[in-house]
């Protein structure tokens, strides 16, 4: 009961260590905070998560074995326990006690012989809406918030568990590679975000959440995940960027070396360049189109040579057969025949072709 009577309003006893800790890293003022602030945060959050007993979600770890653990200041680990109290993510269940070493009290012992005390916290997350059902709806109620639904409030507290609320469930967003997902929505530009933060070991230090945010108009402009990674190491030109650190523990502000390096590849409208994927399918698609031109002037090339369309020739007669040849002159005899020289040109016209791509190609890398 005490348990309970320490969450904080609008808030609910966390379910579980993993809820806890995505209920953080989902909150607006943490996706606001710098890297390293962001770091920090998730590093305390977890470590509390860790100390946490499972059956009533209350933890007890010092903030000096925090602070030891994690290798961070006092002040530091103290401002980010504040932080969560004051956000409601963590209930008071028991204030700590301070050392109180006194004359002939060597052991640390208070006056009541209990000894110093940890402060004593419960993992909270914050809790769902609930809809008016009536004038009669009692919202005085001391059961706990994880106990109370839609379904539990209409019909009784034998039915609470047995359906999850619909909002809950159609307002989830979730980074599970679905292959569902449409293109353009919110869902599909998380599902890239969370392929570019596996992929990337200088992005894992941000959320799947945080990147789409970074993104946003990238994605929405056609781009892939390999898209962003190439942007990353690449600038529009081709070139590859320089780096000045050897590791990638040195870069302090993340999302702000990500920014300046797509901030590359906007025009001058800000609008987002072609990414890699989009500039091989334009030349994939004008060398497909080269490709008809040339197999159209192959088929016309053979069409003259021939004289037409190609048909089926009539079986000659006998007498056909056996009378004798025309004679053939001497310039037809020496000089090359007509179907040579219909050959001849469709070849050149092909070899004319595949050096316009040629150096075109070279332009574009160039």
């Amino acid at each position: 009961m005490a348990v309970l009577s320490a969450v904080p309003e609008r808030m609910r006893c966390a379910t579980s260590q993993q809820a806890f800790l995505r209920a953080v890293k989902e909150h607006a003022d943490a996706l606001a905070l710098r890297c390293h602030a962001y770091r920090n945060l998730t590093a305390v959050t977890a470590k509390l998560a860790d100390w946490a007993d499972w059956t009533t979600m209350t933890t007890r770890p010092t903030e000096q074995r925090i602070a030891d653990d994690l290798d961070l200041a006092l002040s530091t680990v103290k401002r980010w326990v504040r932080w969560l109290r004051e956000r409601g993510f963590l209930g008071v269940v028991e204030e700590g006690t301070t050392n109180r070493y006194r004359r002939g009290n060597r052991c640390g012992l208070d006056d009541d012989g209990l000894g110093n005390r940890a402060a004593v916290w419960v993992l909270c997350v914050p809790a769902p809406e609930l809809e008016e059902t009536g004038p009669h709806t009692d919202k005085t109620t001391t059961e706990p918030p994880s106990c109370t639904s839609r379904r539990g409030v209409q019909e009784g507290p034998t039915h609470a568990r047995e359906e999850r609320s619909p909002s809950r469930r159609r307002n989830r967003t979730s980074t599970t590679q679905e292959p569902t997902a449409t293109p353009g929505t919110r869902k599909h530009a998380l599902q890239i975000a969370q392929q570019i933060h596996d992929e990337s070991t200088t992005l894992r230090r941000l959320s799947p959440w945080y990147i789409r945010h970074l993104t946003r108009a990238f994605v929405a402009a056609g781009w892939k995940a390999d898209d962003v990674l190439h942007a990353l190491d690449h600038q529009p030109d081709g070139s590859a960027w320089s780096y000045t650190w050897t590791s990638r523990d040195e870069i302090r502000n993340v999302p702000g070396w990500m920014r300046y390096r797509l901030d590359a590849w906007l025009d001058e409208h800000g609008r987002p360049l072609p990414g890699k994927s989009q500039r091989l399918e334009a030349a994939a698609a004008r060398l497909r189109a080269e490709q008809d031109v040339w197999r159209a002037g192959r088929e016309a090339a053979n069409a003259q040579r021939v004289g037409g369309p190609l048909q089926l020739a009539a079986r000659p007669s006998r007498a056909e057969a056996l009378a004798p040849l025309p004679p053939v002159t001497h310039a037809e005899a020496c000089g090359p025949t007509a179907a040579y020289r219909a050959a001849r040109a469709a070849l050149d016209a092909r070899r004319l072709v595949q050096e316009a791509a040629r150096l075109r190609w070279l332009e574009s890398k160039s």
